[in-house]
């Protein structure tokens, strides 16, 4: 029998504090471990990121016992700027028309920027050292919709955040560079796009000496890696809805809003699914099944106890853990985007233990794409 989902909820006003607002930003959250280059767009299985053009990224990351390890990999050797995982990508190649070929990888943020806020936007990156040229441009691009392109070349579209030098060779060339701006958002804004978007006369380029490259592409071309991405609000306090309880009915699913998953439980300090858990999610997975037009967005939330690193780390995963099994039950991994927030966004701000168990959670958001 076909139902929906409806949410009876009510809600509290919170305090915002900056959070990260970019899924999987430091590329450590896996569907399968990278085995070598991508081939194709689809190759490029990376929980919350994706090739908004034909071009083809990669991931990397020290789970792989293939060419695409971290740090010894078919692009070079490179430790990861923090954890275990990269992505890279080609963002010049030698050509000597407008047909120059480029990667990006594009993500969608946890919800739109808001008019008038500042943010923080940044990322590393790191030449690879098997890379042959070296470029002196990079950026970043934040937009109110997702970019999609039937081609493989430069996406002609001014960055939000532009690496611009003199040179291409600087003294930190080879090494994890930063990449920062403070940007005051038009709002709205909800995807961000990482890659060189400009074209090869506008971007200069150097050939280092006594490098042969790996293969034909990195011979022509400059390929980087990319870590740490990173959207954060700066001193920006925010009133905000939480609701307190998910309830299903056979009413139809309201969209864009954020909702608990209640008896969502995991193993003590862990993000292992306890199998009581079950029953609720299997719900979530029949209303999917019915409803392929529907994807989900999936936060994690943790209580006060811990360092703010560590309930990050442990919320993303708990949110990895339910999207992982929506998988397991045969939902697409492109249908869900997972997130964590730690302890950033607490439904009650007592110190109680009531108010613990409420704030650790899991939340749902359906959206039609």
């Amino acid at each position: 029998m076909r139902w929906k989902i409806a949410m009876v909820c009510s809600f509290f006003s919170v305090g915002l504090s900056a959070q990260n607002l970019v899924p999987n930003p430091s590329f450590e959250e896996l569907t399968r471990c990278p085995n070598s280059f991508s081939t194709d767009k689809n190759d490029f299985i990376v929980p919350g990121w994706e090739s908004p053009t034909k071009g083809t990224p990669d991931h990397f990351h020290g789970c792989s016992w293939g060419e695409a390890d971290v740090p010894f990999n078919w692009a070079g050797s490179a430790n990861a700027h923090s954890g275990k995982g990269y992505a890279g990508m080609y963002v010049w190649n030698k050509r000597d028309d407008d047909k120059s070929y480029r990667e990006y990888i594009q993500c969608e943020l946890a919800e739109p920027l808001v008019e008038g806020d500042v943010y923080k936007l940044e990322f590393y990156y790191k030449l690879a050292s098997h890379a042959v040229y070296v470029i002196n441009r990079i950026g970043l691009v934040v937009t109110t919709t997702r970019l999609s392109y039937s081609h493989d070349q430069v996406i002609d579209i001014i960055p939000t955040l532009s690496v611009e030098l003199d040179s291409a060779v600087t003294t930190t060339t080879g090494s994890w560079e930063h990449a920062m701006v403070e940007y005051k958002a038009a709002g709205g804004e909800r995807y961000l796009t990482i890659g060189n978007f400009f074209n090869n006369k506008e971007t200069k380029s150097t050939r280092l000496p006594y490098r042969i490259g790996k293969n034909s592409m990195l011979t022509t071309s400059a390929y980087y890696f990319i870590d740490d991405v990173s959207v954060k609000a700066i001193d920006s306090l925010k009133n905000r809805t939480v609701p307190a309880a998910l309830k299903y009915r056979k009413d139809t699913v309201e969209l864009n809003r954020d909702y608990v998953l209640k008896n969502i439980q995991f193993e003590f300090d862990s993000y292992v699914l306890l199998r009581s858990s079950f029953v609720e999610l299997d719900k979530v997975v029949d209303y999917l099944k019915d409803s392929p037009e529907i994807n989900v967005r999936l936060s994690g939330h943790t209580d006060f106890i811990g360092s703010d690193d560590y309930n990050i780390t442990l919320s993303r995963n708990r949110a990895r853990s339910v999207a992982d099994y929506f998988v397991s039950k045969g939902i697409q991994s492109q249908r869900i985007i997972s997130y964590g927030f730690g302890k950033t966004r607490p439904i009650v701000l007592d110190k109680t233990d009531e108010a613990r168990k409420i704030n650790r959670r899991v939340e749902i958001r359906f959206v039609m794409e």
